[in-house]
């Protein structure tokens, strides 16, 4: 029970001041950036102590440079609509993780940790980034629709935090809908072990809890307009489905690192739920998968 109590309470106090960096200013992108910008070098970092274990310690600096200044030269590009100054800002910020990666790695000791570092641009710095381009869909629809401007996921517009609230509030549902599910009847003999030699304690009864509170809050935001006001709502349901499924995916592609390195928790700061990449194991890939699904969604329906 007590626990459960610190999770309950670690966990509110996640998402509250989560949510606060994107909906009390919701279309100022500074709160944002700045909480996410350490969700995004704590996650990169545990992801490298996972797999890199306690050394290499410059070649780990400079892969946490590099993913702030590729997070943040994203969002020059995208929030302060200088395309062409950003983008060989962008470009010479890539140039220069390319070469300083490699010559870090060789510097660093004779053991090659350099494709662990690669990846987590990709597995961690990719995600989180796709999400300056997600908060950008509300206005960028309202310029499709309006007729002013084709549709281009790619293009600049005004952030808009409830986009990724929203996105947020979904997934996290799914996440409640599969531990209180999960927990109640999928546990035990009667219950149905998902994948047991990856995470013994999920289930196919929380895969379904999972699914149905996260249609469930996907109807609700879109009742009240926040998310994807635009479309019917069984295109809600859908993205409730999507998002579902790849946080699921995410959250089991987590667990395998986690016990191919034989670790149970990747990091502490989170009491009763490990580290920020415990936390956001689901999200990376569900906003990827959130990103085409946006952008699948206006050139399809």
């Amino acid at each position: 029970m007590k626990e459960l109590a610190i999770r309950t309470i670690s966990g509110v106090v996640f998402c509250v001041l989560t949510l606060a960096s994107l909906i009390i200013v919701p279309h100022n992108p500074y709160p944002f950036l700045i909480l996410f910008s350490f969700y995004l070098v704590r996650t990169d970092y545990e992801y490298l102590r996972l797999t890199m274990g306690k050394g290499k310690v410059v070649l780990k600096i400079i892969t946490l440079i590099a993913s702030l200044c590729l997070f943040w030269g994203l969002a020059l590009m995208f929030y302060l609509d200088r395309e062409t100054i950003s983008s060989l800002v962008l470009f010479l910020i890539i140039f220069v993780v390319l070469i300083a990666i490699p010559v870090a790695d060789l510097l660093d000791g004779e053991k090659p940790y350099m494709s662990f570092s690669l990846s987590s641009l990709f597995y961690i710095v990719l995600p989180f980034s796709l999400l300056i381009i997600i908060s950008l869909q509300s206005s960028k629809i309202d310029l499709f629709l309006s007729g002013s401007n084709a549709y281009n996921p790619f293009f600049s517009g005004l952030f808009d935090g409830w986009v990724i609230a929203s996105l947020l509030i979904v997934m996290w549902m799914g996440d409640i809908g599969a531990y209180c599910i999960g927990s109640a009847f999928g546990q035990g003999e009667k219950g149905h072990k998902l994948m047991p030699s990856v995470s013994p304690k999920k289930s196919w009864e929380g895969v379904y809890g999972a699914v149905a509170f996260s249609i469930a809050a996907a109807l609700i935001l879109r009742a009240f307009g926040l998310l994807m006001p635009y479309f019917p709502y069984w295109v809600s349901v859908v993205f409730a489905l999507v998002v579902c499924a790849f946080s699921i995916l995410g959250d089991l592609v987590e667990s395998k690192l986690k016990r191919r390195f034989q670790i149970k928790d990747a990091g502490r700061i989170m009491p009763g739920h490990g580290g920020l990449l415990d936390r956001f194991d689901s999200g990376l890939l569900a906003f990827p998968a959130a990103f085409l699904f946006y952008t699948i969604a206006l050139w399809v329906i």
